[in-house]
């Protein structure tokens, strides 16, 4: 999906019918500062700001990093969470996490690498667990993996931010897969708005 298809497809919080997401939307997303990023193992500042908004808004504090490259990907994240002052624990995907998984960040390249880390992360799966994939948009492959992981019967919940999907396992919450621009853009939402109204009335 190109950048500009997402636009189109996507909403603001306006646009949003589960109070669950409209609030990781407007009290998460839309707040707080931007992360700088160098965009090393593909954690651009776009990536890291998003991640680190959903990590505080929804207080996953205790990670898993699993996949290709994830021991660089977690001395980023720890990097970051020192500078921003966020305590972060991280565990190792092989054994269990004391008290339970808060977060799994899923690292990958192809949809074989991806789906192996998922599965990897899903076994003791529960309805608190948060999963995150970056840049589920880069490659046709990514792509494929993103719509893969969309269609497992566990996960009730996906957020498309382009840069980074978001995935939950809310036992009772409605199957629904959003996406959402994370951020606000009074230019963007008033051009997006009249074409969706225009839409309406053709």
């Amino acid at each position: 999906m190109s950048y500009l298809t997402f636009l189109l497809k996507s909403s603001n919080a306006h646009g949003i019918h589960s109070p669950f997401v409209y609030e990781l939307v407007t009290e998460g997303f839309y707040s707080g500062k931007k992360i700088s990023g160098n965009g090393k193992n593909g954690l651009s500042s776009k990536v890291l700001t998003i991640l680190f908004k959903t990590i505080n808004h929804c207080k996953s504090f205790k990670l898993v990093v699993y996949g290709e490259n994830s021991n660089e990907v977690t001395e980023t994240i720890r990097e970051v969470g020192e500078r921003t002052k966020t305590k972060l624990w991280f565990f190792s995907p092989m054994a269990p996490v004391p008290g339970g998984l808060d977060l799994g960040f899923i690292c990958g390249s192809n949809t074989q690498s991806i789906m192996k880390a998922f599965e990897q992360l899903h076994k003791d799966v529960t309805d608190q667990n948060l999963f995150v994939l970056p840049n589920i948009h880069k490659t046709p492959e990514m792509e494929k993996a993103w719509e893969t992981i969309k269609k497992d019967p566990n996960v009730t919940v996906t957020i498309d931010t382009y840069h980074l999907g978001l995935i939950f396992f809310r036992k009772g919450q409605a199957k629904q897969d959003f996406i959402i621009r994370p951020y606000r853009s009074f230019l963007l939402d008033a051009v997006l708005g009249i074409r969706n109204l225009w839409g309406l009335l053709a």
